[in-house]
């Protein structure tokens, strides 16, 4: 029996391949078209498969939660620091709780400085609830000591040549004229990739307790509150409610400010995708792009096997006397299914391999569009056999229809030259290419929907002037006025540089914010604006302009507590800007009287309805933000590097721009346009393939048909317009499906943004035109070659 099968098996294989070899441009069609889409699916797929991902290496990430916090509409990542101990102390689901806070410094390592942006205050338990391995130190005592830091490998080396000579070793934190010593306690491996959390050290937590009130502790929301759930919590719906709210209710048991606010819990792996929250960590993802681009793997890979499905019903006719005769002589249907089936299989794994070195040289051209850094193990068990799946199921799905089919004749009708099922077949291949081809122009149309959306965000009034705006972090060490007096000073007698401003925040994405209030407030209101503080030239920096009243002034000692606000804030306290001027509020526990309304700006991505601020005078350090003439800007950073180092010595020196950091906001934005601009023509191109193998047997089929009518005096012109009107109608067809769908699509999209541009009918307008003329060019190539053959050629033709 099994000699037998193997038999049988090995005569289907050999026949598939003579079969696929005697039709060599269909094949190689069909091949192109799978091994495009799958390789298109596949770079897709491993991009999805690293964004949830994300932080499931720790090995108790199911239980592991998250509180983050709503006041009063503004929902943050930040809650409280006290809560940690709270929540594990008198909750019983907890089992341990822990905290983080990031920082800020510049770190002294031997005889250089180095600015840091990515250290965590962490509790002592830190490492106990996370997955982050230790390779030097002790797990439970690492974070205990006060004047301990852990580094991870890349820091160690990076200070210390090798993680063997950094433990026990000093650095200094330079945040005062001392600078603290701290010994390393451990060495970390580098922070996964895939990790929510990404930071270079550890310090901890009882350096950050000391520098906060603890009387004000509670209404403080500056920390993130990290808890594990109990080994028997059932972490049901109705479970993690309860849990929330003894967590809510606790903190407001706590709280003697009266802030209103409601806790609420996120599962860990939920944090990359699902995080909308200020104050969050840098680099979060989006769970609608991971949704989007998943169904774009989906629809690449059916326009693919759509092409396949056309093809092999289209040339069921060269097929349908080698079924005719196989029945004839016996073969069942079945046999005729498998044969079939085997020709779909072995054309899927060949584009499989195809498309595995395919996705292999383009993987780093695609992490470069998509900013990751994805590789493909094939020695992982897990991808083969992912892989095989895929292939397995693009080969039943691409040949089952064809193998229904062509299995399905009728030997008597075939052997008699009777056409059968041709009106069936003609109809369903018309309704693949109409949704082939639908697809492919809600791509199109989206693409150009995201691209129209992206220029509006550069290209947008955000109430202010962001070019030639370079800045520069001011060190916190020493006596801060001295220095900035003596920055200011030095600032001043450089003429590249137009004017300046110290401000505390760049107001690129403000996240520190406070509550309002005002005399004719409602008790039961609660109003949460944005602080920034900055000096008398900040509007003149930033090209802002004042609706009532003025700014801070230079030698205005009354000015050291006043307060300027925006459009929005009046808006909220129902002011008028002329009413507002004199008007004393509250921000902070200080009262102080309204000097100035400055027109709204947005401080905040455009995701974001501008809210209410509150500008205060300036009177520690920052960033120093600097206008500057434009055209001699590599001089003016040479400059303000000479300036830099003149005041503060061998700190580092690091600058940016304002309208860089402006663009990365929208980072995630930019990669799905990016990766749409290339998934939309690959879309169309593997729809392109599929009509030009179409429009090849149409007309071949039609040949002696054109030489009769060339006989009877029909242009070169009629003839293609012939051959070609079929086509076109079903791509018209396919337009009509699109448009709506696609509107819909991205109207759901740009909900998301605060402002937004509005679909013009030219972006329709556009793709549909794309489509048409990319439709007609491709049914074409087959026309015009038809059209200008020799017509007693053509009668000739059998």
């Amino acid at each position: 029996m099994a000699i037998y099968l193997r038999s049988m098996f090995r005569n289907y294989f050999k026949t598939a391949i003579r079969n696929l070899l005697r039709l060599k441009l269909f094949t190689g069609l069909n091949i192109f078209g799978l091994a495009t889409g799958m390789t298109c699916s596949l770079l897709i797929i491993l991009w999805v498969q690293d964004e949830i991902s994300f932080d499931r290496f720790n090995k108790n990430a199911g239980k592991i939660y998250r509180i983050t916090a709503n006041v009063s509409g503004v929902e943050a990542a930040v809650v409280p620091p006290p809560l940690a101990a709270a929540v594990k102390a008198e909750i019983p689901a907890v089992k341990n709780a822990t905290r983080i806070a990031a920082l800020h410094k510049v770190i002294t390592a031997g005889t250089k400085k180095f600015d840091e942006k990515n250290i965590y205050y962490a509790d002592t338990n830190f490492l106990k609830i996370f997955n982050y391995p230790l390779l030097k130190g002790n797990v439970a005592t690492v974070l205990s000591a006060p004047d301990a830091v852990v580094l991870t490998v890349a820091t160690a080396v990076k200070y210390f040549g090798s993680t063997e000579n950094a433990m026990g070793k000093t650095v200094y934190i330079d945040d005062d004229i001392k600078g603290r010593s701290m010994t390393v306690t451990g060495i970390l491996k580098n922070v996964p990739p895939n990790s929510h959390l990404q930071f270079d050290m550890l310090l901890p937590i009882a350096m950050y307790d000391r520098l906060n009130n603890p009387d004000e502790a509670w209404s403080n929301f500056d920390a993130y509150v990290y808890f594990q759930v109990a080994d028997n919590f059932k972490a049901t719906p109705a479970a993690l409610k309860k849990l929330e709210q003894q967590i809510d209710a606790l903190r407001a048991r706590n709280d003697r400010s009266g802030t209103k606010a409601a806790l609420a819990i996120q599962p860990l792996t939920a944090i990359h995708l699902h995080s909308h929250f200020m104050l969050d960590v840098d680099g979060q993802g989006n769970g609608e792009y991971v949704t989007i681009f998943l169904l774009v793997a989906v629809f690449i890979l059916l326009i693919a096997c759509i092409n396949f499905m056309n093809l092999s019903t289209a040339l069921s006719s060269r097929r349908a006397k080698e079924v005719g005769l196989r029945k004839a002589i016996g073969a069942q249907r079945v046999q005729l299914i498998i044969q079939f089936m085997s020709e779909s299989l072995l054309l899927s794994f060949v584009s499989l391999l195809v498309a595995t070195g395919l996705a292999i040289v383009l993987l780093p051209l695609f992490n470069e569009l998509a900013s990751k850094a994805i590789s493909i193990n094939l020695l992982n068990i897990k991808i083969i056999v992912t892989l095989l799946i895929t292939a397995l199921l693009v080969g039943l799905v691409s040949g089952s229809y064809p193998a229904l089919f062509l299995s399905s004749f009728n030997p008597v009708k075939v052997l008699k030259g009777i056409r059968i099922f041709q009106g069936r077949n003609a109809y369903l291949r018309n309704g693949l290419v109409v949704l082939q081809f639908a697809i492919a122009v809600i791509l199109i149309i989206s693409t150009l929907v995201v691209y129209t959306q992206l220029q509006f965000i550069k290209s947008r009034d955000m109430g202010f002037n962001k070019e030639n705006l370079l800045y520069v972090h001011m060190p916190e060490v020493g006596d801060l006025h001295d220095h900035k007096e003596a920055l200011k000073a030095a600032l001043n007698q450089y003429p590249g540089i137009t004017s300046f401003t110290i401000t505390d925040n760049l107001p690129t994405y403000l996240t520190t914010g406070a509550r309002i209030t005002w005399p004719a407030m409602d008790p039961q209101e609660q109003v949460i604006g944005f602080r920034l503080r900055t000096n008398e030239d900040f509007i003149k920096t930033f090209g802002m302009r004042l609706v009532a009243g003025r700014f801070f002034e230079k030698g205005r000692v009354s000015d050291d507590s006043a307060y300027v606000v925006n459009e929005t804030a009046l808006k909220v306290m129902h002011l008028t800007p002329a009413a507002a001027l004199g008007k004393k509020i509250g921000m902070n526990g200080l009262e102080a009287p309204i000097i100035g309304v400055v027109k709204d700006f947005n401080f905040k991505p455009i995701q974001h309805p501008v809210e209410p601020l509150v500008i205060r005078k300036n009177f520690a350090g920052g960033y120093v933000v600097l206008r500057t003439a434009p055209g001699n800007l590599q001089h003016t950073i040479a400059a303000l590097k000479k300036v830099f180092e003149k005041v503060y010595g061998d700190y580092p020196f690091s600058y940016g721009f304002m309208n860089e950091d402006i663009s990365k906001l929208y980072r995630a934005e930019q990669q799905m346009g990016r990766l749409f601009n290339v998934f939309a023509i690959l879309a169309v191109i593997i729809s392109c393939l599929g009509l030009f193998g179409l429009a090849t047997f149409a007309t071949q089929k039609r040949i002696r048909e054109i030489g009769v009518r060339k006989v009877l005096g029909a242009t070169e012109a009629n003839i293609v317009a012939m051959l070609s009107k079929d086509f076109m109608k079903l791509v018209a067809a396919a337009l009509v499906i699109a448009f709506p769908v696609a509107a819909w699509l991205m109207a759901r999209w740009l909900e998301g943004f605060a402002y937004r541009i509005h679909m013009h009918g030219w972006m329709f307008l556009v793709a549909g035109l794309a489509a048409l003329i990319i439709a007609f060019l491709t049914i074409s190539y087959q026309s015009v070659k038809a059209a200008v053959t020799n017509p007693a050629k053509s009668l000739r033709t059998e």
